[in-house]
């Protein structure tokens, strides 16, 4: 048998969204400012780097459902992407070390949240068929075969996963489980036939 079970939970939180922003609004300030006050060679370009990260400040703390929306969220992350790549590109070819590796590092990062904040990706859920049980991503270790599972409980739109480390997993279930005392059958059965399979150090 196969379940999918949507959780309540979701991969991409909105303070992690809000968050980044703040990050790049501060290094678009600060950068900015040094540039503009110290930089009298492109000094308006530094005001130009110094107002995004104002506007983007005032925009995240007055307006953030907006700028974390789905939609929305993207465009703001391209557009701190180009100023990011912008700053790299212009401190490497001036051969500035410092801002050239925070930069680089803050565009990986955008990037990275550019590919995590996918709205089609932000569902989680828990797949569990004969292999063992494979939990949402945001999990520490994702796949758990049956041999490490000791008990497997839905109660009140609760799903508890005990494992034979003593460790486990608890998530609210975004929809009940159809005929749950079948599925706990099921996972029961699965945990009785792998138990003489697991190693000595698992007990």
């Amino acid at each position: 048998m196969v379940y999918d079970l949507p959780v309540m939970e979701e991969k991409v939180k909105p303070h992690q969204v809000t968050t980044m922003h703040m990050v790049c609004a501060l290094a678009f300030i600060v950068t900015g400012a040094i540039i503009y006050v110290y930089n009298y060679t492109i000094p308006y370009w530094g005001a130009a780097i110094l107002l995004a990260g104002i506007i983007l400040t005032i925009l995240v703390m007055g307006k953030n459902k907006w700028v974390t929306s789905p939609k929305i969220n993207p465009v703001f992350r391209m557009a701190e992407l180009l100023i990011a790549i912008s700053i790299f590109a212009y401190s490497f070819s001036q051969q500035w070390k410092f801002p050239a590796i925070i930069f680089g590092v803050l565009a990986a990062a955008i990037l990275f949240a550019l590919y995590w904040e996918k709205p089609s990706d932000n569902k989680l859920s828990i797949h569990i068929d004969n292999d063992g049980i494979r939990l949402p991503v945001t999990a520490r270790r994702r796949s758990r075969p049956w041999t490490e599972v000791d008990q497997v409980i839905y109660r009140f739109g609760i799903l508890t996963i005990s494992f034979a480390d003593n460790s486990y997993a608890q998530y609210d279930m975004k929809e009940p489980i159809n005929d749950f005392e079948a599925f706990e059958q099921y996972c029961t059965a699965q945990v009785e036939e792998n138990r003489s399979k697991r190693r000595n150090d698992d007990w």
